[in-house]
């Protein structure tokens, strides 16, 4: 039967004669979420050789570690006295200190480029001075001691010390944490040509200070509610993982989250970012248009020049789409292919998106659709506003052309909202909300449209 340890933690810095390290790892699993945060499974085994009061040294834990997160769990009756943290490790200063008093070897020069060892007894490290038969020695660099082992307890990595009582054999030790310093998203790439490929890789950062070997990777997508903390900046090397006979990343809903896992294990080194490829969806239906959207220019103005519309892409994450899979926040880059080659043309970020759902993505502005807005008339009272406007939108391009106008007004002292507009060849209109109008026109190559709003406007009067 496993016991699980809840305990007040004491902190010494006593490291105890009967000292066990922890090394073994028998599994490990990293649930890693979108914030700058993981957590960590891990089972290793240890071979308890006393009953009485020990030290267990757990090796190679996160330096970016939660500490009031971490939970022990022994397969055996043990009383845990105490759980410490190192991450003060190896120095040269610690190993100097920890063999004053005892026989070390030293180098001394006795040509270019030559030279002999020595022995001596370190007396002080600072500075250094040595003892032989005959004579005391106080010119030796501490670059120069040379030593044959690593003492039991300087450690080399950010290790737990345990202060326990067991049971004699052997057992595992479960230990769960959260650590700041790993993260992950989604990065897709459409690229638009005859076949309209969607493809997607999972990109993890790990700067937490570990490296997780032959890890089981789940990434949980959602937004986890925690306190934050200023990540910081680091360095990292970059890994691609590419097989085209890759096994599929697997998904279920999980918690409120969507959880995707990993059907392969990974080695996970610190300071490294590693790609796992996700998606490769083929005959995605897309929609281009051009866009723009603002409130109702209900105030006095006369014109407004060459103003630019949005290059917006839309496609429908359904199952008829190829697609209707819950897909996980992160950045859409997209490319379009001329005669020969792929050139990027924009990028957009999408948030986490539940099939069924449209995803809108805006890539840039287009060179060759513009308008020009200029003001008719305009009246305003107490309890009213009017104002007439056209617009004449330019295609000037070799393509036919789809643009949508959205204009709004979300004023809260409306009465009522009249429209007129001569919408109506090649041009329809649509009401997207209680105050909101959509007009839809398809404009072919090297034309223009001249489209005529007015808006009467009576407010409440309190």
């Amino acid at each position: 039967m496993k016991t699980k340890i809840f305990l007040g933690l004491l902190c010494t810095s006593i490291l105890f004669a009967n000292t066990t390290k922890v090394t073994n790892t028998k599994e490990l699993s990293l649930s890693i979420y979108n914030n700058n945060l993981a957590m960590i499974n891990e089972t290793r085994d240890v071979n308890i050789k006393s009953n009485k009061k020990q030290e267990l040294i757990y090796e190679g834990i996160a330096s970016s570690v939660i500490f009031e997160s971490i939970i022990p769990t022994f397969s055996k009756p043990t009383t845990l006295y105490s759980q410490n943290y190192k991450y003060d490790i190896l120095s040269l200063d610690k190993l100097l200190n920890k063999n004053i008093n005892k026989t070390v070897k030293y180098k001394v020069q006795i040509a270019p480029y030559k030279y002999q060892i020595k022995k001596a007894k370190l007396l002080s490290t600072n500075p250094i001075i040595l003892q032989t038969s005959n004579n005391i020695i106080s010119n030796i660099k501490p670059s120069d001691i040379i030593f044959d082992t690593i003492p039991e307890d300087l450690l080399t990595l950010p290790s737990l010390i345990w202060e326990t009582k067991g049971t004699i054999g052997k057992q595992e030790i479960k230990l769960n944490y959260l650590t700041h310093g790993i993260s992950w998203k989604s990065d897709y790439v459409l690229n638009l040509d005859k076949t309209n490929t969607l493809t997607a890789w999972i990109s993890i950062t790990n700067n937490s200070g570990a490296s997780y070997k032959n890890a089981n990777i789940y990434c949980i997508a959602g937004d986890v509610k925690t306190n934050n903390r200023k990540p910081v900046r680091r360095m990292y090397k970059k890994m691609m993982v590419m097989d085209a006979q890759m096994p599929t990343i697997t998904q279920k809903e999980f918690a409120g989250y969507h959880l995707y896992k990993i059907p392969f294990t990974q080695t996970l080194h610190d300071k490294q970012k590693k790609q796992i490829s996700f998606l490769n969806i083929q005959d995605i239906k897309i929609h281009e248009y051009a866009s723009i959207s603002n409130s109702m220019y209900l105030y006095r103005f006369s014109s407004m020049n060459n103003q630019k519309f949005d290059h917006k892409i839309n496609f429908e994450n359904k199952l008829s789409n190829n697609m209707g899979i819950p897909l996980p926040r992160g950045t859409i880059r997209v490319y379009k292919k001329d005669d020969k080659i792929s050139h990027f043309i924009g990028q957009s970020n999408i948030s986490h998106t539940p099939k069924n759902q449209t995803i809108s993505l805006s890539v840039g502005k287009y060179f060759d659709i513009t308008q020009k807005i200029t003001q008719l008339e305009f009246d305003q009272t107490k309890s009213s506003v009017m104002s007439k406007y056209k617009r004449v939108i330019q295609n000037n391009s070799n393509k036919t052309q789809i643009i949508k106008i959205q204009e709004s007004n979300y004023n809260n002292n409306i009465k009522s909202l009249e429209n007129t507009n001569n919408c109506k060849e090649n041009c329809s209109m649509k009401k997207t909300d209680l105050n909101s109008f959509e007009y839809t026109i398809t404009l072919k190559p090297n034309t223009s449209y001249t489209l005529m709003t007015k808006y009467q406007i009576d407010k409440q009067v309190f």
